[in-house]
């Protein structure tokens, strides 16, 4: 099942959150890191239909109340950070986990550009010219991501 990427949910990520947001661009998702005061995220979110990811209690109950989105989350922890927003998602939107969890080689994870493929399992974005390929690094994204799948099985036994 594939949604319109007008109906794909776009993030915006908090002061707290820039390895959080890298990691939600490698899986293709339109991610705004935005470490402003709580009435400029507020605003920004509201204005580009962003879902705003925080571990801030106070920013998170002021968004609700002002009819935005936004996802209250653990300070740390990628996995569980991750499988938070994997859990919304699948409720919110219908994304299974798997989908979620896939990466998608489509946005650079530095500037949110898009990313163009340059030659065998190489690509490059078109806004900064960072080069990414599958090297050694992959096995520690793997791994990360497959704790981040043991968890929302764990998760959904309870």
């Amino acid at each position: 099942m594939r949604r319109e990427a007008s109906r794909e949910p776009k993030f915006l990520t908090d002061s707290m959150h820039g390895k959080l947001t890298r990691w939600l661009r490698m899986l293709g998702y339109d991610t705004v890191y935005y470490p402003r005061g709580d009435d400029e995220i507020i605003q920004k979110g509201s204005e580009e239909g962003r879902i705003v990811l925080t571990s801030d209690t106070e920013l998170y109950r002021r968004i609700l109340s002002k009819g935005g989105r936004s996802i209250l989350l653990p300070l740390s922890g990628t996995e569980s950070q991750l499988s938070q927003i994997a859990i919304h998602l699948m409720s919110e939107y219908g994304i299974p986990f798997e989908e979620f969890l896939a990466l998608k080689f489509r946005l650079c994870s530095l500037c949110n550009g898009q990313l163009q493929p340059s030659s065998d399992n190489r690509w490059r974005c078109g806004s900064c010219g960072q080069e990414y390929w599958v090297g050694s690094h992959w096995k520690n994204i793997s791994q990360t991501l497959e704790r981040v799948r043991r968890l929302l099985k764990g998760l959904s036994k309870e």
